[in-house]
């Protein structure tokens, strides 16, 4: 017995810590599994969390989303703010479809999930989810990752791997369900093989498994040390203890490597470490670093290169700073600043983008390294000198340039200044919104500057100081970005304050909405969110102030938009504002619903209380009764039907609340219900006999009372619905009362329908057939009755509703029509009795015009408001019965009503505008005459120049015409027609002395006219006159300063045909053609006299002058002495080159012979220029002397000519022998010069040459060879142009060949011998190269033949049984003969080495490689005669 006991103990005890185990094992699990998918939903927009894993993954939804972030692929999910189970399982159902849909990276078929269902997931059995979760992790990303790896490649393509069954729990007891999942060992194999290679066996660690090797936490920071050495001291690492070692790795992994931190060190040091816990965080190394290797050589690498260009930069900003502080402290102009800054500001702005990239943080914790850090002060310190350079600039301008200058950096930082994202919204926007404000006050003021600025720009300087020109430039320049988009920036700020708003506003929504939706607890507490939920919602009319910043904000986008045309960020805004729709629609739903569900758990609440209390009380009382006699449990239990309905109330209650509160509510509620349950069902048991008693008489009654309510309601809405109705405003709001409170009432009755159904049905089980059929009848034609009111109520109910809104309007159109009406009769009443002129006369045509004008646009408005409303009543379907003819009535009558006003008004109008017209016609016409004669007589005793007179009284007594006076005549005719006689006497008095002054005027115009024309031409006359006056003055008295040539040119010019005395003569002849026209009498007919003495007195004057300005001989000095000095230059020149012919020319005297000839050759360029100088001035003299003396000065000229035309052609004749003397010599010196460059060429080809040999590969050698080749060519290419040129230089020339000739002729001969001794080289160095290529191809193919052996070798190693080894036996003989044959190519590629003449170095390196290939082949040749020649016994 005892033996049992132990035996039943010990298995207990087993099965304990096996379940231990496996609650362990689902917890961190669990713990790891809930990281890895929130480091993925995190990527999903908008993110999410998971924050109970078996609770978050029942509704199928966040699974859905995990799903969508690791396919990329898009899933159909039901969602919504109460999640039904259906709805739940639908959700899993499509995840689980879509799992299995996929097919293995390995195995190529689908993925198979074993004893996985929707229920289960549903449900929250962890053993399930843990295992579906794990599938998820396996082929999504440790299958995928493992699949790609190159080094990993041969596991991957293996087909026979050992399959391995993994379960949701490896241990879990036979009481759980397991998920029997079948995958590839390989995704494992590979993951463990992959840390094996990053690991390497260094210092001794070896990772076995998934599990203990993992315990101590070396193996995480061996992976750590593959990737980035400089993080991990592994000798460190091995005298700590297990935490800390697991503290330290996951912590140096997630801030330094970034990878998620999914374990904690309590869930790995353990005797046995989940697996799969280790192999999905070890994964996220092998996803971020799959070239482990690489990635830390290269890291380091690039990180020394980092360092080293950092401090380069570091270097360079210094010296730059020092440079920008010189030169800002410098003392020069405004202009040599300026270009200084300027110089200084390209090299910032060139190496800007380079340095910004350089300083951005290298880690994922976003901290600069020092060298980072020192480089970015010290380009913060330069950008600051730099900024506070250019505003010093501007405001050392003048004012009010400076002022603006510095304003304008002020705007220019402001347009340019980034907005800081914070992680509240309501803080970025009211950031934005501060900001927004100061860039307004400081961007008003930008059309005052710029005017400021443009006159200081036209006129390039300040109060009359000059501005640099360049700095004016710049300012232009900066103005217009400015001015061109200040404006789409202040848009930008505004939309982007009414962004964060609206997203602070959502942000806000989607907080308290968790808040709301959530295990409920007591009534007490939904109440407080229920009122929290009225406050911030309904009280602070939270959906009000959305819409409302909605609206604003997409006006202010779509301006923004406008204004600023560009596509991208077009689609940016357009995108924002549908993503934000989207996101508010859905969330405005939830929000709304909100109350419902609060207001629906209070009431359970309350029903769950009462029921609750009043049933217990009445089970104690009934259990009591049970004792009693029959009669008094009958009297007791008549109402036990009302209990039942209690009961069942309760539990529906509580059953509601059980779903809906949270844990320890729905615990209690459970325990009170099970009792409260037990205790019913007990009773019932023992009483449920009397619950028919009495029932069937109320049944009945309520039955007819019902049916008289329902059938009453069914009438009267009947009625309502379907009787006409005159369309008015009054009738339509009525109808929509009635159908409002039918609306209200139709629930009701639906609910009342239901009971009574519910009732008939009982009572037809107890009552006869007949009666029963009966009573359904009338429930069916009730039922029809009530259908067809809900049908026809609601279109009616809308229909009407929208119906009223224009109704409502033309009703308001009509009254204020009328109201317009009554002012317009008024005003005229009033209009009839007064003045014109009177003020109030004024006052009320004003009121009256506007008054019509408002009765026609509310006439406008009343007919398309009525057609409206008269189209909306005859498209409707359930509006067939309303009767619009009082309506088109009520339209007539104003239509009339409008007529007859505009017909009284109009009588009026034209009454009044006739009179008015009259009488301003007269006026007008009478001001025009009275305003022209009194401008006429003015005009007749004006005074002044009589120039501008005669210009403008021409102008005026030339439109003046009979027209004016006509018009005046017609008006005053006609405005006598309706003048009363006394008037129309003195209207005739004033015409009549009108008439007479015109006729007066008419008469004095013309001699007026005359007058003035002959004033003006007598001006013109005498200022001829004086100006000839003057001019003969001016002759004579600067005829001694300026000589008389000058002054006779000026004469004939001034006195020329057109000169002013021809003007005078028809001056003279105008002025006696005006004054024939005048009448006898008139003095001014003795004018033309005056002129003609005037006139001849200037022509002897004349005449006179000129006579004295040709005898003076002065003109003639400079032309003489020029003369004498030509000619005594030319002589002395003859003689000159008459002695260098007789001279003889040679090579030592050829250069000074040269330059005498030249320096002659000059002197006669510049004579040249003074013996034109002299033809000219002899011709211009001619013109102003006398005719003697022009012929003897012509004829010394000519003599002249002749000689000096005699010393040019002697001059040519000697530069001739001098030109083909200096030729031969300078010929000689090139092809002297040409030939020794030649040489020099060749010598360093050769020399170049024999470096061939000495490279140290083939392929080199070539190309040397190839580039010497192409040299030689061109040296031979360039001897024999030369010889060419030599040739053809010597058979022009001809003569015997002097000194230099022999000198040129041996430097041909050496350039021969040197090319004889290149062509041996080249031909030599081609032989060698060959050789040495033969070598190579011969070694390449004993090098191949070893490098094929060696697998062929370790084939024919591998027979698999006597039968095949007779076949093996002859492919290895078949291989000893040809490898007998590469022996004996071994053996000649080194006597080959050893003939080949290279360079040393290349010599002794091809025969150490013949003798290593010979070697190899030996050992080849060992080998085989080792391993296959047979042994003779």
């Amino acid at each position: 017995m005892a033996t049992s006991r132990a035996a039943s103990r010990s298995s207990r005890d087993i099965t304990n810590v096996m379940q231990r185990l496996q609650d362990e094992q689902e917890i961190v699990q669990k713990r790891t599994f809930t990281k890895w998918i929130n480091s993925h939903l995190a990527k999903r927009k908008p993110p999410m969390v998971v924050d109970d894993l078996f609770e978050d993954m029942k509704d199928g939804i966040k699974l859905l989303a995990l799903l969508e972030v690791l396919s990329g692929q898009k899933l159909p999910c039901e969602q919504g703010r109460r999640v039904k189970r259906i709805h739940a399982v639908a959700n899993i159902g499509t995840a689980l479809k879509f799992l299995e849909g996929r097919k293995s990276v390995y195995r190529g078929s689908p993925i198979k999930l074993v004893n996985i269902n929707s229920t289960d997931i549903a449900d929250g059995r962890p053993s399930i989810v843990l295992g579906l979760i794990w599938t998820i992790i396996l082929y999504f990303q440790i299958e995928e990752l493992t699949s790609n790896l190159p080094q990993l490649q041969s596991l991957s393509s293996s087909a026979s791997s050992v399959d391995s069954t993994v379960s949701s729990e490896t241990a879990s007891p036979p009481s759980k369900r397991k998920v029997a999942t079948k995958i590839q060992g390989n995704a494992k194999k590979a993951l463990l093989k992959w840390v094996q290679y990053a690991v390497g066996k260094q210092m001794g660690i070896e990772v076995k498994d998934f599990g203990r090797s993992w315990r101590s936490g070396v193996a995480f920071h061996s992976v750590i040390h593959a990737i980035r050495p400089e993080l991990v001291d592994l000798e460190k690492v091995k005298s700590r203890t297990n935490r800390e070692n697991l503290e330290d790795a996951f912590t140096i992994a997630e801030v330094q490597l970034g990878i998620p931190r999914l374990l904690d060190p309590e869930d790995v040091d353990v005797d046995k470490p989940d697996e799969k816990s280790i192999m999905t965080y070890v994964a996220q190394f092998l996803k971020h670093y799959p070239d482990i290797h690489s990635a830390g050589a290269d890291g380091q690498e690039n990180e020394r290169e980092d360092k080293l260009i950092l401090k380069e930069t570091k270097v360079w900003i210094e010296q730059f700073e020092r440079d920008l502080t010189r030169a800002q402290m410098a003392d020069s102009s405004p202009q040599d600043k300026y270009q200084s800054f300027k110089h200084f500001r390209v090299q910032y702005e060139i190496k800007r983008k380079q340095i910004e990239h350089l300083i951005q943080p290298f880690h994922r914790d976003g901290k600069l390294s020092l060298d980072q850090a020192l480089v970015k002060q010290a380009w913060d310190r330069v950008t600051s000198r730099l900024f506070d350079w250019h505003i010093q600039l501007d405001k050392s301008l003048p004012a009010p340039l400076g002022t603006i200058g510095a304003w304008l950096y002020r705007a220019e930082v402001a347009l340019r200044e980034e907005i800081t994202i914070q992680q509240v919204h309501e803080e970025t926007a009211n950031t934005i919104q501060r900001k927004l404000e100061q860039h307004k006050d400081l961007l008003q003021n930008t059309d005052a500057h710029k005017r400021a600025f443009h006159e200081i720009y036209r006129t390039r300087s300040v109060n009359g100081i000059p501005v640099p020109p360049d700095q004016l430039e710049d300012m232009a320049e900066r103005f217009h970005f400015v001015s061109s988009t200040s404006e789409l920036h202040l848009m930008k700020m505004e939309f982007l304050e009414l962004k964060y708003r609206l997203l602070s506003l959502l942000v806000l929504a989607e907080s308290k909405l968790k808040s709301w939706i959530i295990k409920y607890g007591r009534r007490e507490s939904v109440e407080l969110l229920l009122q929290n939920y009225i406050s911030f919602i309904e009280n602070s009319k939270f959906f009000e102030q959305y819409e409302v910043t909605y609206q604003i904000l997409k006006e202010t986008a779509e301006m923004y938009i406008k204004a600023d045309g560009s596509v991208e960020e077009a689609e940016n805004v357009m995108k924002f504002m549908n993503e934000t729709t989207a996101q508010w629609r859905n969330l405005s739903v939830e929000v709304r619903s909100v109350r419902s569900m609060l207001e629906e758990v209070i009431s359970n609440w309350d029903r769950y209380g009462d029921t609750v209390a009043s049933l217990q009380a009445w089970l104690e009382d009934a259990e009591k009764m049970l004792s009693e006699s029959e009669n008094a449990k009958k009297d007791f239990f008549r109402n036990l039907p009302h209990w039942i309905q209690q009961h069942t109330a309760m539990n529906e209650a509580g059953n509601f609340l059980i779903e809906t509160c949270d844990e320890m509510v729905s615990r209690d509620l459970k325990q009170q219900l099970l009792l409260l349950n037990g205790r019913w069902r007990d009773l019932f048991m023992e009483v449920k006999q009397y619950a028919r008693a009495d029932e069937m008489d109320r049944m009945k009654k309520e039955y007819t009372d019902c049916i008289s309510t329902l059938s009453g309601f069914a009438a009267e809405a009947q009625r309502k619905l379907s009787e006409p109705l005159e369309v008015s405003l009054i009738n339509v709001k009525l109808l929509i009362q009635d159908l409002e409170d039918i609306e209200q009432r139709v629930p009701v009755i639906d609910a009342q329908y239901k009971m009574i159904t519910k009732t008939a049905h009982l009572i037809a089980k107890e009552c006869p057939q007949e009666e029963a059929k009966e009573m359904f009848g009338t429930m069916s034609r009730l039922k029809e009755q009530l259908a067809k009111v809900k049908e026809c109520y609601s279109p009616l109910l809308y229909e009407a509703q929208q119906l009223s809104i224009p109704l409502e309007e033309l009703e308001k159109q009509i009254t204020s029509f009328y109201d317009a009406l009554g002012k317009v009769n008024e005003s005229l009443a009033v209009l009839q009795q007064e003045a014109q002129s009177s003020p109030l006369f004024k006052q009320k045509h004003q009121e009256l015009l506007a008054c019509q004008e408002s009765c026609k646009k509310t006439l406008a408005h009343i007919e398309k408001g009525s057609q409206s409303v008269q189209k909306f009543v005859s498209l409707s379907n359930v509006l067939k019965h309303f009767d619009q003819r009082k309506l088109q009535r009520q339209v007539a009558d104003v239509h009339h009503a409008f007529q007859n006003m505009i017909k009284k008004t109009g009588d009026w109008k034209k009454h009044m505008e006739t009179n008015s017209r009259l009488m301003k016609k007269f006026e007008e016409s009478r001001a025009e005459l009275e305003k022209v004669l009194r401008v006429a007589q003015e005009g007749l005793e004006e005074k002044g120049d009589p120039e501008e007179l005669l210009r403008r009284h021409t102008g005026f007594f030339s439109q003046l015409d009979q027209r004016v006076l006509n018009a005046f005549l017609k008006a005053c005719d006609e405005l006598t027609d309706i003048l009363p006689e006394q008037e129309q006497q003195g209207l005739q008095e004033a015409v009549r002395q009108l008439h007479k002054q015109w006729k007066d005027l008419q008469g004095e115009a013309p001699y007026h006219l005359l007058h003035l024309k002959i004033a003006v031409e007598k001006k013109k006359f005498s200022a001829a006159v004086e100006e000839c006056r003057t001019e003969l003055d001016r002759e004579m008295k600067m005829a001694p300063q300026e000589g008389s040539e000058k002054i006779i040119k000026d004469h004939r010019v001034f006195f020329s045909d057109k000169g002013p005395h021809h003007v005078c003569e028809k001056r003279l002849q105008l002025i006696e053609e005006l004054c024939v026209k005048l009448p006898v009498r008139d003095p001014v007919r003795d004018t033309p006299g005056v002129c003609h003495a005037a006139l001849k007195e200037l022509k002897a004057a004349i005449d006179s002058t000129y006579l004295k300005l040709v005898e003076d001989p002065d003109k003639w000095e400079d032309y003489a002495s020029r003369s004498a000095e030509f000619a005594s230059w030319i002589a002395a020149k003859q003689q000159q080159v008459s002695r260098i012919k007789d001279e003889a020319l040679g090579a030592a005297n050829h250069g000074e012979v040269k330059r005498a000839v030249e320096e002659i050759r000059n002197d006669v360029t510049k004579k040249g220029e003074t013996l034109s100088w002299l033809k000219s001035r002899l011709q211009i003299l001619i013109e102003v002397s006398s005719e003697k003396d022009s012929q003897n000065r012509g004829d010394e000229l000519a003599d002249l000519s002749s000689s000096f035309k005699a010393l040019v052609t002697s001059l040519a004749e000697v530069e001739k022998v001098l030109r083909n003397f200096g030729e031969c010599v300078e010929y000689k010196e090139m092809v002297k010069s040409s030939l020794e460059e030649l040489m020099s060429d060749s010598q360093e080809a050769q020399e170049q040459a024999e470096k061939i040999l000495d490279t140290e590969s083939l392929l080199e050698a070539q190309q040397l060879l190839l580039r010497h080749q192409q040299k030689t060519k061109v040296i031979s290419a360039k001897r024999r142009e030369l010889q060419q040129q030599r040739a053809q230089a010597q058979q022009g020339a001809g003569g015997p060949p002097g000194p230099g000739q022999e000198e040129l002729r041996s430097l041909e001969d050496s350039l021969a011998g040197l090319e004889q001794s290149r062509e041996r080289q080249e031909r030599r160095i081609q032989v060698n190269l060959r050789k040495w290529e033969r070598f190579e191809s011969n070694k390449e193919t004993v090098v191949r033949y070893l490098f094929q052996t060696g697998s062929s070798h370790e084939r024919f190693l591998s027979f698999s049984s006597l039968e095949s080894l007779s076949s093996e036996l002859e492919q290895t003989k078949e291989f000893s003969k040809r490898t007998e044959g590469i022996a004996t190519q071994a053996e000649n590629l080194v006597k080959e080495a050893s003939e080949i003449p290279l360079g040393p170095k290349n010599r002794q390196l091809l025969r150490q490689q013949a003798t290593s290939i010979k070697d190899q082949v030996k050992t080849l040749q060992d080998a085989l005669a080792e391993e296959y020649v047979p042994q003779k016994p």
